[in-house]
């Protein structure tokens, strides 16, 4: 299933030093995510319940569905950023690249899987260890995706640069930042006469 808007990327990989308390995500430098329709967002539960009994792996990647994040904007988040009541999830972004420190609100079939991954992180390590994901867990997170079937979408055949059927995790990040450089390139030619 292609919907895994993104997993890698090169964001901030720390959480806020001060108490942080984000804002309701504003999506101006991304689209949001869609939204699972119900029946998929009951086979993607399905699909992680199946794929890991490992709660911190299977709730980052319940998280990456719906905010859209990467895998270093899903390290900064601690205990103490999922918010049960409010049904929301912190993830922070000291150096802006993405979202800013912000909040997202949390689908209800995903609520399971950060609650249990809440309830894990307490009590192995209190507070301040990681929700869902350490920054070195990115082999685990992508083999967790690739048994679960969910990956973000591909490119197409002929701008493929791997082996057929190897998924390309990265794919949309390099769009995206071709996109970047491409701009500041466009605003510095000189305005055509004529």
């Amino acid at each position: 299933m292609p919907v895994l808007d993104r997993l890698v990327s090169y964001d901030s990989p720390r959480p806020c030093a001060d108490p942080c308390t984000p804002p309701p995500v504003a999506w101006r430098h991304r689209p949001p995510p869609v939204p699972l329709t119900a029946p998929t967002a009951q086979r993607v539960a399905h699909r992680l319940h199946a794929a890991s009994a490992h709660p911190r792996l299977a709730a980052a990647l319940a998280a990456a569905l719906f905010t859209g994040a990467s895998l270093q904007q899903l390290a900064t988040a601690r205990p103490r950023d999922y918010d049960t009541a409010a049904a929301t999830l912190a993830l922070h972004d000291r150096a802006r690249y993405t979202d800013g420190c912000a909040a997202y609100p949390v689908q209800p079939w995903a609520g399971v899987f950060l609650r249990a991954a809440a309830c894990f992180t307490r009590l192995i390590s209190g507070e301040d260890q990681e929700l869902l994901a350490a920054p070195g867990d990115r082999g685990n997170l992508l083999r967790v995706a690739e048994t679960a079937r969910l990956r973000p979408p591909q490119p197409p055949t002929a701008r493929r640069k791997g082996a057929a059927g190897r998924v390309e995790w990265d794919w949309r990040e390099r769009q995206e930042a071709e996109r970047y450089e491409a701009v500041p390139a466009r605003r510095a030619r000189p305005p055509s006469r004529r």
